[in-house]
């Protein structure tokens, strides 16, 4: 018959007991050298009162720094290569954007005439950023991933 290490009883009876937030464990050995885990003290012999610290996933947090993603909006029209490089880009990087069609839409031509538009796409990054046209070197340079 094959034993589990106390280590690793330790680990599964740990696992039995996520989702509570307090029990008591017991760990005793018996006569032929096995460790057991229970709920409550054997009948007879010694045990030794195990604490098990529960952590739940939900309250463990990320050593990970939390970047905010700039902020991006891409004036542009359907017919655009540069404007579907963009878009194919942005979707592939996961950055997450907002796009106007200025054909379809008068007050988004407005605002992109007013922003100095001359060519598509035209793409805001962050508040202070902007560029005409589309290449993936120029919108890192600018954008700093």
């Amino acid at each position: 018959m094959n034993h589990l290490s106390p280590k690793s009883l330790l680990v599964v009876v740990s696992l039995l007991f996520v989702g509570t937030s307090y029990a008591e464990v017991f760990m005793w050995i018996d006569s032929q050298g096995v460790v057991h885990f229970e709920g409550q003290p054997p009948s007879e012999g010694t045990s030794e009162n195990v604490v098990v610290d529960v952590v739940k996933p939900s309250s463990v947090e990320s050593n990970e720094p939390k970047i905010k993603q700039k902020e991006i909006v891409m004036y542009g029209v359907k017919w655009c290569g540069y404007c579907e490089k963009a878009r194919a880009y942005f979707k592939q990087e996961g950055l997450k954007f907002v796009e106007y069609d200025v054909e379809s839409r008068p007050s988004k031509m407005r605002e992109f005439k007013k922003l100095g538009g001359t060519g598509y796409p035209l793409i805001l990054i962050g508040k202070d950023e902007q560029m005409t046209g589309f290449s993936v070197s120029r919108f890192e340079r600018i954008y700093k991933i």
